[in-house]
Order: structure tokens, then sequence, then C-alpha cells
């Protein structure tokens, strides 16, 4: 039975009329409100304006400062489109025989001209002409000075800003319009879609805050406000909401002649998979995925209401063993190949994972600065990197279970939520992904937060049932607290575990007072062990919130250092669009994290996917609502920081995506005995595409190898190799790198169990006459540096041929000389 979503009719009455009246007088009146006011500012003081690429305050004899970068950027708002008056207290002191400051000014429409800053405090005027939708900004650049032993590079300093309009009243911009008119769009949706008049009164006054805030708040509101599409804005919705009639009909009428031909469904799925081939294959987004789209609609007669293949033909213990061992397969064999190097990030774990192993004293909860992590991925490498030793292998090991075991974390979060074979589903989907695979081959903690988060939350709906009594609910919800609260320390996506934990107790409970009662002593439990957990982390936070919350606020849209566009909404409306095409159209473009620019899943979890979006929207009021909103949810680190789509920050959206690909598959495979075959036929594409993708293109992409740390790690194996032949032959051969290589993390962390006498040493241009030596430098070193090796090794110098490389068969990456005759045998040795 199809239900239909669409409300074809709208009847307008007189009194449905009064507000959308009072709504566009409201708006037109606030229109002629105060225009923004003159604005001076003094560094130093409050309400600074909006600059970028500057220092922090400085003081002289006489005046507070900033320095500005060789770029900088000052942005207007609130002028609507009149223009404005800049002044900038500015001065560009340079050394003795050093040319003067020469700085070339713009703005958004074009260059202003280059004048010549003094060395002294003067003011500069602008003119500068405003937007009425976009940003106004004025930006300058020189060249770089650096005034010794300041290293910093610098361009001009900066006092004082004085701003004003020269228009008494600003014009009508369209921006004013756009956001004046909301209201009356929301009102109008509301009639046309039968929301409860209350509601709709509600919500429509509540979209007159922008114009509001636009009239008696013009720079704060412009700036917070995004940048509307105009003249899309409000046209568009605006020809929506007044052909929604007519569209619900045809709706209506599309709905009817798919369900009498069922050969229409069919051929709507294979439009939506062949849609989404195309949108790998390079097709214009804005006609691919709205062709799969429709597609997955046409074929939606196929969607079974309900499993309704017995759950006793579904061996699902066995299932879900044969999917963690896929999944410790995929992802541990080869780990010391595929990365074939370490990166930076991992060895700095490994050493923090090392000094923890061997230093009594040394108990971080967060390792600011270094690693900008809280600390419990390092107690869990410890004991591998210790025991094992410092390799790349085991260095991932911890990551890369933690990975393996995800599967099983996500369906014991699911499958109270959508039925055990749609989770079964899931977790295979997931078991074998690229991007999760990807995710956990490499050192880094976010694999673990979401086996901990899932795991917790499957722990807490048990926990939380009603029905349900005895020592094992208290367990449940005492093991949730634990791992909700050990989510915390992994990566800064923990930090959204308390809310997701949140967000399945009020699910679970609901609004049945009568589950509160019975359910208020396990919630108390949950919080009072959750806060022991995370009371460690709090601490820290108290005593350095700064260090806390450095990298975040780093990468953050609120802190933008873009000199073209600053406004926070414009950078997310534009990360929500590139999140939601990651699925299927493009992907993050790191190497490091997964295929560049390569869709995130494959196309059978992306068409599936799809599917699982329609079957949770027609059970939006059931318990699977939660898996929605986690995937909703872990999209919120990825949304609010730049970069996107980052594969790392958004990975807690993979797990839910996969169980809602496995529901959708469920879904599809229901029905007809023959339909059963789709389960597999479905899996085995998966798995194949995956393990190609992974396994064969990302293996043999310089964009995915030429990420890491590829120089340094052949550095530290060729330090290796030394001290295992002066065991083994019993001559020492002393290893030499420039200085900056011998003290990299990744040469540290390889190098670092060697004895101190097999330990590679810094490179100064002199060396005992009697040991056997190789200098190791990088492949693009200086042919001075090369002359000099070769003059300090003396006449029995050679450069030897082939070096080790990574991968075997790419371009050289270091050079290698030696001297003496073990030197060379170590190198020519298989």
């Amino acid at each position: 039975m199809i239900r239909s979503l669409a409300r074809p009719t709208l009847s307008f009455q007189p009194a449905l009329l009064l507000p959308a009246a009072l709504t566009i007088l409201a708006a037109g009146l606030l229109l002629f409100v105060s225009p923004r006011s003159a604005h001076y500012w003094r560094v130093g003081e409050d309400h600074e304006p909006v600059l970028v690429g500057f220092h922090g305050n400085e003081q002289n004899e006489t005046d507070l400062f900033r320095w500005s970068q060789p770029q900088a950027a000052l942005f207007l708002y609130g002028y609507r489109g009149a223009p404005a008056l800049v002044e900038l207290r500015l001065a560009a002191p340079r050394q003795p025989g050093t040319p003067p400051a020469k700085v070339a000014f713009a703005c958004q429409d074009g260059a202003l001209g280059t004048i010549t800053v003094a060395g002294y405090w003067r003011r500069y005027r602008f003119l500068i002409p405003t937007t009425a939708t976009g940003e106004t900004v004025l930006q300058w650049s020189t060249d770089p000075y650096v005034a010794l032993p300041d290293v910093r590079e610098l361009g001009v300093a900066l006092s004082g800003v004085k701003q004003w309009p020269l228009a008494e009243h600003p014009p009508l911009s369209a921006q004013t319009i756009s956001w004046s008119v909301l209201p009356l769009v929301v009102w109008a949706a509301g009639a046309v879609w039968r929301w409860p008049a209350h509601w709709r009164d509600v919500v429509a006054g509540l979209a007159l805050l922008p114009a509001i805030g636009l009239a008696l708040l013009p720079a704060t509101a412009e700036y917070w406000l995004p940048t509307v599409p105009w003249p899309w804005w409000p046209l568009l919705p605006a020809l929506v909401i007044v052909a929604w009639p007519a569209l619900a009909a045809v709706r209506r009428s599309v709905v009817q002649w798919v369900a009498a031909q069922p050969v229409a469904s069919w051929m709507g799925l294979v439009v939506a998979g062949v849609s989404l081939l195309a949108l790998r294959a390079g097709a214009p987004v804005w006609l691919a995925l709205p062709s799969a789209i429709i597609g997955v609609g046409l074929a939606w007669p196929l969607i079974a209401e309900r499993d309704d293949v017995s759950l006793s033909l579904w061996p699902i213990g066995r299932s879900l063993a044969a999917i963690t061992g896929v999944a410790l397969v995929v992802r541990l064999v080869a780990l010391d190949q595929m990365p074939p190097a370490l990166w930076r990030d991992e060895s700095r774990h490994g050493l923090l994972a090392l000094q923890i192993w061997v230093d009594p004293t040394f108990r971080p909860i967060y390792v600011p600065v270094f690693a900008d992590l809280p600390a419990l991925l390092f107690y869990l490498m410890a004991p591998a990197v210790g025991i094992l030793g410092p390799h790349a292998w085991s260095a991932r090991l911890v990551s890369a279970v933690a990975g393996a075991l995800t599967p099983l974390a996500l369906y014991w979060f699911a499958a109270p939520l959508i039925g055990r074979r749609a989770a079964v589903l899931g977790a295979a989907l997931l078991a074998w992904a690229s991007w999760s695979v990807s995710m956990s081959r490499w050192a880094f903690p976010a694999t673990l937060d979401h086996l901990l988060v899932l795991a917790a939350a499957g722990l807490l709906w048990r926990g939380l049932d009603p029905a349900r009594h005895g020592w094992r609910v208290w367990l449940h919800v005492a093991g949730a607290a634990i791992l909700g609260g050990l989510a915390v320390y992994t990566y800064h996506t923990g930090r959204l575990a308390p809310l997701a934990l949140l967000v399945v107790a009020l699910v679970r409970l609901g609004r049945d007072l009568s589950h509160w009662r019975v359910a208020w002593p396990r919630v108390l439990l949950a919080a009072l062990i959750g806060a022991m957990v995370i009371a460690p982390l709090v601490w820290y936070v108290l005593t350095d919130s700064t260090g806390f919350n450095r990298r975040v606020g780093s990468v953050s849209i609120f802190q933008a250092d873009d000199l073209a566009r600053h406004r926070p909404l414009d950078f997310l409306a534009e990360h929500i669009v590139r999140y939601g095409l990651m699925w299927h159209a493009q992907g993050e473009a790191n190497g490091r994290h997964h295929l560049p620019l390569a869709p995130m899943v494959d196309p059978v979890v992306g068409l599936l996917l799809l599917i699982g979006l329609g079957i949770a929207w027609r059970a939006r009021r059931t318990a699977a609502v939660v898996v929605v909103v986690f995937w909703l949810l872990y999209y919120l680190p990825g949304l609010l920081s730049f970069n996107a789509p980052h594969a790392m920050r958004s990975l807690g959206t993979l797990a839910p995506a996969c169980a809602l690909a496995g529901w959708g598959l469920s879904r599809l495979a229901a029905g007809a005995p023959w339909r059963r075959w789709l389960i597999p036929a479905a899996l085995a594409a998966s798995l194949a595409v995956n393990l190609w993708v992974y396994f064969g293109l990302m293996w043999h992409d310089p964009r995915v190898y030429g990420e890491f740390d590829r120089v340094e790690t052949v550095m530290a194996q060729i330090a290796r190799r030394a001290a295992a032949h002066a065991v083994e032959a019993q001559t020492a051969v002393t290893v030499y790198l420039p200085r900056e290589w011998v003290l990299s993390d990744t040469v540290q962390f390889l190098t670092s169990d060697l004895a101190p006498a097999d330990q590679p040493r810094i490179w100064r241009g002199v060396l005992d006459s009697h040991t056997d030596a190789l200098v190791v430098l990088p492949a693009f070193a200086d042919p001075a540096e090369v002359d000099a090796v070769m003059n300090a090794l003396g006449p029995a110098a050679i450069e030897v041929t082939p070096t080790p490389t990574i991968p075997a068969d790419s371009a050289p990456l270091v050079r290698v000389f030696a001297r003496g005759a073990a030197a060379l045998a170590l190198l020519r040795s298989p």
C-alpha cells in the first residue's frame, strides 16, 4: 500500500490572508529602521571588526597595534550595497636599507590601487563599494618583511579602523527583500501542507527574526546570515508552493501508473543504478543525482513493508563470525605495506605510546600541540609497540582491530532498531567498506571512537528497556556509561558521544512518563558513572581549555582565515552540499584518508542508501529514527570545520549509512523467493568493488602513497638494516642523515629501539676517517651538499645505486653515499 504524502488542495480564506499581510507589513517597515552607524575601533578595544591574516596584539612606546601578515583583509558588514568609507591607521617600519612597503589594496570588485605605506603612523582612507548580497572585503598585500630575530613574515602594522556609511538610508537590497519575504514563504508552505495553525503562525513569526536583525543590528545580522542565492530565492520556493497542488496530482498519477506496471519499478531501479554509475563517470550532478532519486521513487513498489523471510533461515552467529573474519583480514593483511610508509602523526602517536610504556611518570590525559588528541589511543598502543617493537604494523594494530570490531558493534546497535537481518547486512557492508578499511589501517583513533559509541548505544538501548528488570539491565547501563565516557578520550568527534547517548535515551523512553518513572534510577546511574569516567578530562579542560580546543578551533568555520569569504553559514551551506555529494559524486581529496575525489562508498551501497533513507522516512515514527539521527549527528564535526568533505571527521556517518543500506537490501530482497538471491549478489558486488578500490587503485596511486613520509621511512629502514648488519657481520656501519631528517618523528619512532651506537647520527660535514659510513640524503638534495658529502668521505666514497624506495618500482627517494667495504655490502645485500 503506497501512502501519498501530497496535500494537493489549498483553500484560501480571508482570515488566512491576515497573517501574511501582517508579515509583509512588518517586514517592510523593518527595512527602514536605523542604518548602520559609524564604527570607530582601536586595537585592544571591544567590538573588533572582522580581521583576517593578523598576528596578536603588541605594544610599543605609544600605541597598541597588530602586525598583519603579507596578505590580510578587513570584512565590512551592514551596508547593504551602500558605499562605505574606511580609514586605516597604518605604519610599515622597515630596517635601514630596506625598500619601503608598497601595499596593493583591492576589494571584492577589483583592485583599488597601490600605495607606499610610511614607516610611521598615518591614516589612509578608502571608498569601498559594498555588495548587496555577497561579502564586502578590503584586502591588501605586500612583500613579506622579516625583522630578525623575529622570524614572522610581516606586512603592515594596524592600530585602528574607522568605517561609516555615506548614505543616510541604505538602498533596498536583494538581501533585505529575500529575508523579509521569508515569513510569507513559510506561512504559505504551512498552508499548502496543512500544518497545524498554531505551529504555522509560530514558525512564520520566527522566520521574521532575520529581517528584524537586519534592521536593528545590520552588521551582526549580515555576518551571521548566509548569502542568499538571488533571485532563485525567493522565486523558486514561491513557484514550488504555487505549483504544489499540480505537482502532487502528477505524483499521484505516476504512483498509480507504476503500481499497475511492475516492470516500471524494475526499470526505475535500473535507472537509479545507471545514474549513479554515470555520476561516477563524470555525468553532471544536476542531471544524474535527481535521475537516481527519481529511479528509486519509481522502484518504491518493490520495497516491502516488512521483512517476510523467516529469521530462522539466517544463522546470525555464523554470519557475524564470517563478517568479523573478513573485516580482520582486509585490515590486517600487509598492514606494514599499505599504506607503504608511516605518516608524521602515526609516528608521533607511536612515540607517545612508547613514552607511556617506558616512563611511569608520563600519564597524559590529553596531549596538546604534539598530538592535539586525548590519550586513550596511546595507552592502547603502548603494549603493542612496547612488546612488538616500533614498526608500522605494530603502531597500526590497535586501529585496525578497532575497525574490524566495529561491524559487530553496528549489529549490536542496529539490530533492535531495524531488525536482525538488516543489521547483519549493514555490518557486512561496513566490514569491507574501503572508507572504513582505509581509516582502520593507520594509527589514528577515529575508528576507536565509533566502536565505543556504537557498543555503548546498543547497551543503553537494552538497559533502558522499561519491560526488562534484573541485574543485567544495570550492567548494560553501567557498561554504556563506561564505553561512552571512554569514547570522549579517543578523537575530537568523541565529544559527541554524550549527545549521541542522550538521543538513545530520549527515543527509548519517549513521552511515556511511566517509562521514565521505571528507568530514572538507571539514567541516574549512567550519568554518575559517565561523569566519573570523564572527570579527569573535564579537569584538564578546566585547567587548559586553550590546549584542549586548539585543534578544533584552528579548523572551525567560525575562525576562517579565508581572505575572500568569512560568513560561517556560507561555509556551512557549502559543506552541506559537499557532504551530500560525497556518497555518490566526489569524496575527499586527501589520499591518506581514501581514494582521492572518489565517492566514499561503492555504487551498491550508494543505491541501497537511497532506498534505506526512503524506508527510514516511512518509519520515522518508530525506534529506527535513532539510526537516522546518528547519521545526521555525526555530520556535525565535518560540517563545522574546513576541508569538506573530510573522511576522518565524518567517519561516524559511515556505520549508520551502512545500516540504512542493509535495511534497504533486506526490504528489497523480501517478497518473491527468487529475490533472496539479490542479497549474495549485492554483497559480492560490494566486496569486489571495495577490495579493488583499496588494494587495487589506492595501493598504486601516487596521490595516496605520496601523502606519507616515504623519505623518512626509507632512511629509518637503512638505519635499521645497518644495525642488523652490525650484529650479523660484527662490523659497525655508521649511518648519517641531515639534521632535519634525524629529528623527524618518523625516523625517531622507527629507530627508537636501536642501541645508542646504532642510532642514525646528524651529518655535520665531517666523520671519523677510520669508520665505515653511509651518508643518506634526500633525492632532491642540493648539488653543493652532494659535493660536500663526497669530499668529506674522501676518495673511497661511492654513491650506491639502486637505493631502497617506496613503492619498489617508484622513483628514488634518497641518495646514499658509502665508504668502506661493510657499508657497500650492507646496501648491496638482499
